[in-house]
């Protein structure tokens, strides 16, 4: 990895890798505002409490076809609820348009990719698991608890 990452960083471009996955971030570039990182991390909040409302073993290596994911939104009051919340913003309207929405974030983030275009079958890739692992470091403390 050290070889990949010197090349990379030829072009200031440095690698980092975390469970299964790898990506790039910018040397010397300038840092998001507080406001701008919590903006993005809310919505994958949102993304994530959509999608395991959807099924409790979404994660890494789950697959689904688009179309259940739609019907699915149709039969399920508490998915209809989150789903309508999604992309509320930008107008985006039918469950046909927010799982299209919602694919094409997550496939431009390397969470899904398409295994089958004929039956649009999706796979989870094992990127995924940084947003699930940034969500499991939140822990919100109970008012009552005292902190040790």
């Amino acid at each position: 990895m050290e070889d990949y990452a010197d090349y990379f960083k030829e072009i200031d471009l440095q690698l980092e890798s975390g469970n299964g996955y790898f990506y790039f971030s910018r040397i010397g570039e300038g840092k998001q505002s507080v406001e701008q990182k919590l903006d993005s991390f809310s919505k994958w909040l949102d993304y994530l409490d959509f999608l395991k409302c959807y099924n409790q073993s979404f994660t890494a290596g789950y697959q689904f076809r688009k179309s259940h994911l739609i019907e699915q939104i149709s039969l399920d009051i508490e998915l209809k609820e989150k789903a309508g919340h999604l992309f509320k913003k930008y107008g985006v309207g039918s469950y046909l348009e927010i799982v299209n929405k919602l694919l094409q974030e997550m496939l431009g983030m390397g969470f899904a990719e398409c295994i089958s275009e004929q039956d649009e079958t999706y796979k989870i890739t094992s990127a995924f698991r940084y947003a699930e692992e940034l969500v499991n470091m939140i822990q919100i403390a109970n008012e009552d608890e005292i902190p040790e």
